[in-house]
């Protein structure tokens, strides 16, 4: 896969790859959609074959002089096999289409297992993301989705390429003349057809440029949480022009594309006039000269006119096929992705002793390509260019039971860090190190049960409070576990106050009285599920982002209770919070500048000494102005 400046630009595949690629998927996954849609073809491709031969049957019945009852039964005969085969081709394209919308919704799945088992580094990446996004909208957009119409495309295109091909071997029964002409024209259209296709193509990048324009500014006037700054600054009438703008941008769009068109329409059109006039004409003067009888007419006029049909017909088809590709390609680049091998190892955790130590052997880490990469200590991204390195023969050892805190300012490195003793990124050089074992020996499954995290960003998912605290099912729970972590993380007691039950469901999401937490809250429960694991390492990033004081002052009076037996590193930016630690590391551009004790570092007067310093004259500031 590429990467460039304008953004990620997946393989290009032909339509007939991605025909292949949907039939391969759909041989695995579902085959009765490719039964049915071979049935479908079979059926549409014969339906007008019969509806052009019922009138000639009719008028050559008539020429016969046949009894009513004689006509009237082959003429029903007639009629009930058309009835018999439409009736039948629409239930075999609705079980079709039930079919492959069901896959649309495992594919969705397929995406989302498929992210889970990709290197957290790729899914982190932002470019991976704009990835993710357009594949999930080339199967998640119902009939318009690149998959729905890939499929429907593919067997309208089948259909009238085998009616073309029938209708072609009719007419060569006629005249062989005919016929090329006929076809020359068929040509002609094609062509021109295809140009509008190009030009139609050429106009979409357009039209979705002033679409992405037009929202953004629809969203900025109609999203609530912006309104109290449209009013304070007086954005209204600003933002009533810029409306205008892109309506006017998105009018001379769609004028071009009108036009354009109408002018390959009105050209079309001409070439289908000429046809059939000519056709018609033709088939007259034969008539006229006793070589075609009035049955033959018919149905070789009705052939004639089938033409433009079919050709039309074609073109739409591979319009579809050609719209869906980008929307594929996206879809086939995310599921080629490499995996992440999480099952390979020679050791097992559970040999290892319940205290954890981890060493950084001359580690060196740099990101690989460019990529926005989430900075959890700010919530904001920082852009990292290709070839920064981050860390560079980066020797630390964390021993078994120890308190660790991670200070420094924004990009100091801090977050990078925690991920590669997580395993979520692999450094470039060194090692890291378990209990004296390479951390690669062990399966990434295992290496995952080590580690207790409280990140800063909450996810809390639709279900019940117990579900969300042990991420297990319900009927799985260790209730009295669950209440005793609630209680550790100061959440109990409101849960007992406020009658919460483990059985409460979560956020409003899917039931009207959900249960939502405030910001502090939500911290205290993330706590109490990184508790509720109870895994040997526990890192908590700013655990008390959202916390008043008091609320900070209590978990931290709890610290060294929780994480009694465990291994345990936080980041924080409070620096009144690291003297809970038994060791303090000041991270500065990747390196570790200073480490020590509280005390250690304060009687050095070096920089954490000024940095803490600095942060306890605000507070005093602060508690002056709430005495005042």
């Amino acid at each position: 896969m590429e990467t460039e400046k304008e953004g990620f630009v997946p393989k290009h595949y032909s339509i007939l790859s991605d025909i292949l690629f949907f039939a391969d998927y759909f041989k695995r996954e579902e085959p009765m959609v490719l039964v049915l849609s071979a049935l479908e073809i079979l059926l549409k491709s014969v339906t007008p074959l019969i509806g052009i031969w019922l009138p000639k049957l009719t008028i050559d019945l008539v020429e016969q002089g046949v009894t009513v009852t004689r006509a009237a039964a082959v003429l029903g005969g007639f009629v009930l096999v058309m009835i018999i085969v439409n009736g039948t081709g629409q239930t075999v394209q609705g079980g079709k289409y039930n079919l492959y919308n069901q896959q649309r919704i495992t594919v969705m799945g397929k995406l989302f297992l498929k992210s889970l088992r990709i290197r957290y580094a790729d899914v982190e990446s932002s470019e991976m993301k704009k990835i993710y996004v357009k594949a999930q909208g080339s199967v998640n957009g119902g009939d318009w989705s690149a998959m729905s119409k890939t499929v429907s495309g593919t067997v309208d295109l089948l259909v009238n390429i085998i009616s073309f091909a029938l209708y072609s071997t009719l007419l060569g029964f006629l005249n062989i003349w005919v016929l090329a002409v006929l076809i020359g024209l068929s040509l002609i259209n094609y062509a021109l057809s295809l140009r509008h296709i190009r030009k139609q193509e050429a106009y979409r990048e357009e039209d979705a440029a002033t679409w992405k324009h037009f929202n953004s500014v629809s969203n900025a006037m109609g999203n609530p949480m912006g309104a109290k700054d449209v009013r304070i600054f007086g954005m209204k009438h600003w933002l009533l022009q810029l409306r205008e703008i892109v309506l006017g941008e998105r009018a001379a769009v769609q004028k071009k594309i009108q036009r354009t068109a109408a002018f390959y329409f009105g050209i079309g059109l001409l070439l289908s006039a000429v046809r059939d006039l000519g056709a018609y004409a033709w088939l007259l003067y034969q008539a006229s000269n006793g070589r075609l009888r009035a049955g033959d007419f018919v149905l070789y006029f009705g052939a004639i006119t089938g033409f433009s049909v079919f050709v039309n017909g074609v073109m739409n088809a591979i319009a579809d096929l050609r719209q869906a590709a980008n929307g594929t390609d996206y879809l086939r680049a995310y599921l080629e992705l490499p995996e992440e091998d999480r099952i390979s190892g020679n050791r097992h955790v559970e040999e290892l002793a319940r205290l954890i130590s981890i060493e950084f052997r001359d580690v060196s880490f740099s990101y690989g390509h460019r990529q926005d990469v989430q900075d959890e200590e700010q919530g904001h991204g920082e852009d990292i260019t290709e070839g920064k390195q981050v860390f560079s023969h980066l020797n630390l050892t964390i021993h078994a039971g120890e308190k660790i805190a991670l200070v420094g300012i924004n990009g100091a490195g801090k977050t990078t860090l925690v991920k590669l003793l997580c395993g979520m990124y692999d450094p470039d050089e060194g090692q890291i190190l378990i209990n004296g074992i390479d951390r690669n020996e062990f399966p990434r499954e295992e290496l995952y049960e080590l580690f207790s995290v409280v990140f800063q960003e909450t996810m809390i998912l639709p279900f019940t409070v117990g579900e969300n605290l042990s991420m297990d099912r319900i009927e799985r729970i260790d209730e009295e576990r669950a209440w005793e972590c609630l209680d550790k993380a100061e959440l109990g007691d409101f849960f007992r106050e406020q009658n919460i039950d483990l059985h409460r469901y979560m956020t409003r999401t899917l039931m009207k009285d959900g249960l939502e937490l405030s910001g502090g809250q939500k911290q205290r429960f993330l706590l109490a599920r990184a508790l509720y694991k109870d895994s040997p390492i526990l890192i908590l990033d700013e655990p008390t982002a959202a916390l008043d004081p008091i609320a900070e002052s209590q978990v931290y009076d709890s610290y060294r209770q929780y994480t009694e037996g465990k291994t345990a590193v936080f980041i924080s930016h409070r620096l009144a919070s690291t003297r809970f630690s038994d060791r303090i590391l000041l991270l500065d551009d990747g390196r570790i500048v200073e480490m020590g004790t509280h005390e250690e570092l304060m009687h050095r007067g070096g920089a954490y000494a000024e940095m803490f310093e600095l942060q306890s004259s605000y507070y005093s500031k602060d508690s002056e102005i709430q005495e005042i």
